[in-house]
């Protein structure tokens, strides 16, 4: 007999799981279990979901895994996995403007980033390059418009689409967002279900001779052979990089156990094995104490926490 949860009474296309280990989902290989975690198989089905959400239940959307630092002991409620059911993409429309050919798509907020960007690679249209070598969701990168190399999810997208905490649907342009660097401003509880991108025409040799340049540079600047969340600081408004203020503060190849600053990139903390959340937490903490002691600056991370008090 399946277990009793707290959703056991909804028509759910795929069976709620009981504490699953999260660490192998997120890209830092580091955290504890879920409490429970399910996989909406629609947008229809996450609405009803929230709309239908156990009071005092926390809860966390699960997309590529990066920039997360979960808690050892995990999360104490129910995680939302939206990269098994809701990761279609699809076009909208194609059309000519006085710029050239365009094209609307479609990508689910559990598309990967890397599968949009090979995608539309593939079809010969360009604008998504830059996401080649994120990983994570598109849901994600939406979040915290990401970006690289001169792109971000701002320059492409058209319009996102929403549910609110109760699983109401809306959707918002960047400008309604007010996306920014590494920013946008969703209000609490709110979470993307998917959006619409616009690309241009472009040869797809072109394209991939780009996305090549891209991974390159990667591989040269940062520690891809281990694992990490990407960049663990925003650059400051002004002023020196985070990596750069890291470095100068005489943090390159500190570590707390098994948790290490790059000494390739000194905004890339790497999990060199074994490494606890705990770990990768008060590295974190001493590093951003650390630069702001040698330069006032107090550094906003881009990782975000989950699990912890």
């Amino acid at each position: 007999m399946a277990a009793h949860t707290p959703f056991s009474h909804l028509p759910l296309t795929h069976p709620v799981q009981g504490g699953v280990p999260l660490a192998s989902r997120t890209t830092w290989r580091i955290g504890g279990p879920a409490r429970w975690l399910l996989a909406p198989a629609s947008r229809e089905e996450l609405a009803m979901l929230l709309a239908r959400w156990p009071d005092g239940l926390p809860r966390m959307i699960l997309g590529g895994g990066i920039n997360l630092l979960i808690a050892d002991s995990g999360f104490p409620g129910a995680v939302l996995d939206l990269t098994r059911g809701m990761n279609r993409i699809y076009t909208v429309t194609e059309s000519l403007t006085p710029a050239g050919e365009t094209l609307l798509i479609h990508a689910d907020a559990g598309t990967t980033t890397q599968a949009l960007a090979h995608f539309v690679r593939r079809m010969g249209w360009s604008g998504a390059e830059f996401l080649a070598g994120i990983p994570g969701s598109v849901g994600g990168a939406l979040r915290m418009n990401a970006g690289a190399y001169g792109g971000q999810m701002r320059d492409i997208l058209v319009e996102a689409d929403l549910l609110d905490p109760q699983g109401r649907a809306e959707s918002r342009t960047p400008e309604a967002l007010s996306m920014g660097y590494r920013h946008c401003a969703l209000p609490a509880g709110w979470l993307f279900t998917g959006a619409r991108f616009r690309l241009r025409r472009d040869d797809p040799e072109k394209i991939r001779e780009r996305m090549r340049g891209f991974n390159q540079r990667r591989r040269l600047s940062q520690p891809l052979e281990l694992p990490s969340a990407g960049s663990v600081f925003k650059n400051p408004p002004s002023g020196p990089k985070a990596w750069e203020l890291l470095e100068q503060a005489g943090l390159r190849g500190v570590g707390r156990g098994d948790a290490r600053i790059s000494t390739k990139h000194c905004n890339f903390f790497v999990n060199h094995g074994q490494a606890s959340a705990g770990e990768m937490r008060a590295l974190i903490d001493l590093a951003r104490a650390t630069v702001e002691h040698h330069s006032g600056v107090v550094l906003e991370p881009e990782v975000q926490f989950a699990g912890w008090e």
